[in-house]
């Protein structure tokens, strides 16, 4: 006998004399990123369902299909746990629907960039996927039938029981955003696979966005002055970390030299902490609390298009397919979309080129990667002009300087005519001191700081020549959610409905509330989130979305 051979079968016979140590540690690992995020009814409904499930496996283990069952299970249990365990570690919060959708929209380039959170957790996972492989090699080894024969009972009573209870709830509509499958498999050790199937869902219904036609009891359009307006989707950029609003290095000097031609939004508030979630609302009548199919189809790009723009979208950002989700569905509805593979966002700027050409006045949407996390493949290394010695620091605060080169290469294509710029970020990032990367995308229980974002319009000296603007300093609270409106009297357009949510108009009425998503879907009171990610943590009260709620 071989050495290697014989070290293999010492390993097994240690390893199948602790079976029920193996049985509980796989348990126990599984449990791990769920102890931390979710109530404990949660996790012990999970504990019980795994158990039952490793005993099943083991019961058929020492047959060959038996063993391919259990390498299958083995193997949706690591990507269970590796899921939730990444999401905990990076985010610390449960995986939740806007992350599926996220995984779901990703394109390779972004999987690879965003390679790099996760590269830590892969030797936990690799010991979980053996440790489970071995828990259910010795129970089959060492469980008398009887007893493996009482897992299979437990496991189908268990499923039964949880599967028609949520039947039930189906029936009467308790549970009316979640489907019948996903609540499901929210009581097994296979939940985050319930995510996925939401998002799924979420994806299909973004479709009827595009299919719907919106009534306008009046639609005009009013000349501006202004043949080329360009809006600009900025990506997880903090408004503490910019120039323009007093941050102490020069991470906007184009932005901040902007200042006579542009209004600028002091205190602009994004409506979630993810872009899947937060672009829709901002571009369309959709908000926190009803985030429906009408709403949604109701967007700035499709009624651009109606009244005479142009209408292009250019983005940075991939997609997998025409309507893999609700950004997709409104960029869609453009004359042009394009979804350009970049490496660094200056790299959309011929497709601007190309798009400024047409003649006419137009409208054009720019998405750009901005310092979305892995902030450091942002931008080139000839861009890396700030360097205090904080590597990651360094990298978000060189990635926000690249996003105002960016948009100062916009601006001067557009100087020379009657233009405007209007720039946002879709939402901001919290700074967690305990993260090696330190910024990340808000989630649960999230801070302002994952709402806090900036915003300003640019006008050209030949736009402002044209017509008086406003400009200035906007000091209120700007719920982003308002754009939509905004952009209706940027763009002259008139629907035949009073637009008292436009900052234009004279009949203008501030916001009196502030909703705000987080990624599990809970709406907050802005006014009452904690200042920092940094501050006391505080149970802030939340409400979930309108019945008729995508």
């Amino acid at each position: 006998m071989s050495f290697a051979k014989a070290s293999a079968l010492t390993i097994n016979k240690k390893l199948s004399g602790h079976f029920l140590i193996l049985l509980l540690l796989s348990v126990a690992i599984q449990l791990w990123p769920v102890l931390f995020t979710q109530p404990v009814r949660f996790a012990v409904r999970i504990a019980l369902c795994n158990v039952f499930l490793l005993l099943a496996a083991a019961a058929v283990y020492r047959y060959l299909p038996g063993k391919i069952i259990a390498f299958i299970l083995t193997a949706l249990l690591t990507l269970n746990f590796a899921i939730a365990f990444s999401t905990w570690n990076v985010y610390q919060s449960e995986f939740n629907t806007v992350f599926a959708m996220s995984i779901l929209a990703t394109h390779l380039a972004e999987a690879k960039s965003m390679s790099g959170l996760y590269l830590r957790s892969i030797p936990v996972v690799l010991g979980y996927f053996f440790v489970t492989w071995y828990a259910i090699k010795s129970l089959s080894e060492n469980l008398s039938g009887r007893m493996k024969t009482l897992g299979v009972i437990l496991l189908v009573i268990y499923v039964g029981w949880y599967s028609t209870a949520n039947w039930l709830k189906k029936r009467k509509d308790l549970e009316v955003y979640y489907p019948l499958s996903a609540r499901i498999l929210t009581n097994t050790p296979f939940y985050t696979g319930a995510e996925f199937i939401i998002a799924h869902r979420d994806s299909a219904l973004a479709e009827k966005i595009s299919q719907k036609n919106v009534h306008y009891p009046a639609l005009q359009y009013q000349d501006t002055g202004i043949e080329n307006y360009v809006v600009i989707v900025g990506e997880s950029a903090r408004r503490s970390n910019m120039q323009l609003y007093g941050f102490n290095q020069e991470t906007t000097p184009v932005e901040s030299a902007f200042k006579q031609n542009a209004l600028i939004f002091n205190h602009a508030i994004a409506p979630a902490s993810a872009t899947v979630l937060a672009v829709p609302m901002i571009l369309s009548k959709a908000d926190p609390d009803n985030f429906t199919a009408d709403r949604l189809a109701d967007n700035i790009v499709s009624i651009a298009r109606k009244t005479g723009y142009h209408t292009e979208w250019i983005s940075a950002q991939g997609h997998s397919g025409k309507s893999n989700n609700y950004i997709v569905a409104i960029a869609s509805t453009s004359q042009k979309a394009q979804w350009i593979n970049t490496q660094y966002d200056t790299e959309l700027l011929p497709a601007l080129d190309q798009a400024l050409t047409v003649p006419g006045k137009k409208f054009i949407v720019l998405h750009i990667n901005g310092s979305h996390e892995i902030a450091c493949d942002r931008y080139p290394p000839s861009a890396s002009v700030l360097n205090s010695g904080d590597k990651f620091e360094d990298c978000y605060n060189n990635a926000i300087r690249y996003t105002d080169f960016f948009i100062g290469e916009v601006a001067k294509r557009l100087q020379g005519s009657a233009s405007s710029i209007l720039y946002f970020s879709d939402h901001g990032l919290e700074k967690n001191p305990q993260l090696e990367s330190l910024y990340m995308h808000g989630s649960r229980n999230p801070s302002k700081e994952a709402y806090d974002v900036p915003q300003f319009i640019w006008y050209s000296q030949k736009a402002l020549d044209s017509q008086k603007r406003q400009l200035g300093w906007v000091q209120e609270n700007w719920p982003t959610t308002h754009n939509y409106e905004l952009m209706l009297s940027w763009l002259g357009i008139s629907t035949g409905i009073e637009n008292c949510h436009s900052l234009l108009e004279t009949c203008y009425q501030g916001a009196t509330l502030l909703p705000v998503m987080d990624g599990g879907r809970h709406i907050f009171d802005y006014d009452q989130l904690r200042d920092t990610f940094s501050s006391p943590a505080r149970d802030t009260p939340w409400r979930k979305a309108k019945a008729n709620s995508l």
